[in-house]
């Protein structure tokens, strides 16, 4: 049985369908015998402008079997997308099927527990689809690994399908060849992204164990912003990452999707996963549509994790981001990378490593969100290589790597390395500005803020926050001023309320699984 996921009633659910393994089918088209169909919905409703004529493949397929349509491989630093999706059942008003667009697989296939990403704009579960036609809005479906599929489940008890199904491949611009490109972005998670808030005082792992609250103290250190809540700007600081200088080189480009770097056991992915109905995957896909990147997110499948094995402590944490980094780049031996991590627990000694390590050329530049004093910094370090012992941190500000306490100040460090374009700062600097104006402010949009929460900051420590943000605007704006002085970089499309974290659908990891009992108990869904 193969895992789906079900979209009903606003919520996402797991669904178990008899899926019987069969060969990847080639796509050679077959003799032209498609015919008109008179065809109805699924609630009986005329889908007459859908149709499958002139389509050139077609199989027979019984119930509780699948015909799976795969992509050819894309080449390093290119993903796969599907250009033309028209599908068919031919049996008419006996006609039942579902059609799924979704990767193959995941980047990495150890203990890949959860279902592969479903392109939902290109797909349709439980509807009783007797024919689908993507709209052309849709189209590309631009994929984040260099396959991808499209699946139709059989749920008549004969399916005469056929289909016009076809496949591209889009560049991303992070080859070291590419001119203008931006970069492949690798994340920590808490303290990067989402602000921690931990509810402990604690500040040890024996400690924090005595009192109950290790999950907590494992998870970040951050109290300015509420638990959880994601940073103002971080998502479109990524995305212009992904885009680079020249904003994809008018269309030749599409930014690549970030891949987390975690140390949550991969033992848990059940529980643990960032899948796409995560919080962060939500906030980031939502900060892409609204700068028209409907296709940017997180890379779910290609996100990687640590192991049970791996140990709690921070310098350990940082070792294991670093073993991921080998060998993410050394599966990506051309690719351009850039780090973003905090210097709340080990994500320092994982870039110094990054950097000394054999792939080091390939990390073109490093931002570490800086949520304590540095000289509370932890300092004790674990090599990545086997047997390679302890050492000291020392990676101090430099060309490549840059320290910031506001993504407003880490915007205008990029835009001055050509590491984000004129209209990425600006984005940057319109996100935290409608952040300020609601949070510090009480003046909210109507649709409320991607990042969160909308409660008027109370608490001194996101006071503060307020006051350096306010701070660290005015030095952006100066520069996106002096860059864009005719004002021609569009703004944000208004936040979709049904998009804004306060209206999340529910995570798996909300529910208890005795397979990851262990591990929940010793990281919870907190672990960076």
């Amino acid at each position: 049985a193969m895992m789906l996921m079900r979209i009903a009633a606003g919520r996402t659910v797991l669904l178990l369908l008899p899926f019987v393994a069969r060969g990847q089918d080639t796509l050679v088209p077959e003799d032209d015998n498609s015919t008109t169909i008179e065809l109805t919905g699924g609630d009986g409703s005329e889908t007459s402008n859908c149709n499958c004529t002139g389509c050139p493949n077609s199989d027979r397929v019984v119930v509780g079997l699948h015909k799976d349509l795969v992509s050819a491989a894309c080449p390093e630093g290119s993903v796969a997308t599907v250009t033309t999706l028209r599908t068919a059942d031919t049996k008419g008003a006996l006609s039942k099927y579902d059609m799924l667009t979704w990767n193959e697989g995941a980047f990495s296939g150890d203990l890949s527990i959860n279902a592969p990403y479903i392109y939902r704009q290109a797909s349709e579960i439980d509807q009783g689809t007797k024919c689908y036609e993507a709209d052309p809005d849709v189209l590309p479906v631009i994929g984040d690994q260099t396959t991808i599929k499209v699946s139709l489940n059989c749920e008549a008890v004969i399916c005469d399908f056929q289909w016009d199904v076809q496949f591209g491949c889009a560049e991303l611009g992070v080859l070291t060849t590419s001119t203008d490109g931006g970069l492949q972005v690798l994340s920590d998670v808490d303290d990067t992204i989402t602000c921690a808030n931990p509810s402990t005082t604690c500040d040890s792992i024996a400690s924090c164990t005595l009192e109950g609250t290790v999950s907590h103290y494992l998870a970040g250190i951050d109290r300015r912003m509420e638990h959880k809540e994601m940073y103002p700007g971080v998502g479109e600081l990524m995305l212009g990452l992904g885009l680079g200088p020249n904003d994809g080189n008018d269309g030749q480009y599409v930014p690549a999707k970030p891949m987390m770097l975690s140390a949550r056991p991969r033992e848990a992915q059940l529980v643990l996963a960032i899948d796409q109905d995560s919080e962060l995957n939500v906030y980031l896909e939502s900060a892409g549509d609204r700068l028209n990147h409907t296709n940017w997110g997180v890379n779910t499948d290609s996100s990687m994790y640590g192991t049970i094995f791996d140990g709690t402590s921070f310098k350990e944490f940082g070792e294991t981001k670093a073993k991921s980094y080998n060998a993410m780049s050394s599966e990506r031996p051309n690719t351009r990378f850039a780090f973003l991590g905090d210097n709340g627990q080990g994500d320092v000694c994982g870039a110094q490593s990054m950097l000394e390590s054999a792939n080091g050329d390939q990390l073109e530049v490093v931002f570490i969100h800086e949520v304590q004093n540095p000289e509370d910094a932890h300092t004790a370090c674990e090599h990545p290589d086997e047997g390679g012992g302890e050492f000291t941190l020392d990676l101090p500000e430099s060309d490549r790597v840059h320290y910031h306490r506001t993504h407003a100040e880490a915007a205008v460090w990029a835009l001055d390395k050509e590491l984000i374009s004129c209209c990425s700062a600006h984005n940057v600097y319109f996100a935290i500005n409608e952040w300020i104006e609601c949070r510090c402010d009480g003046i909210c949009p109507e649709g409320g803020l991607n990042t969160g929460f909308v409660d008027l900051a109370t608490r001194n420590e996101t006071l503060a926050y307020c006051g350096d943000l306010r701070k660290d605007q005015k030095d952006l704006l100066a520069v996106v001023d002096e860059c864009d002085p005719g004002g021609e970089c569009p703004n944000h499309a208004e936040v979709d309320a049904s998009s804004a974290m306060r209206t999340m659908w529910p995570g798996r990891s909300s529910y208890t699984f005795a397979v990851g009992a262990f591990v929940v108990g010793l990281f919870c869904s907190h672990v960076s």
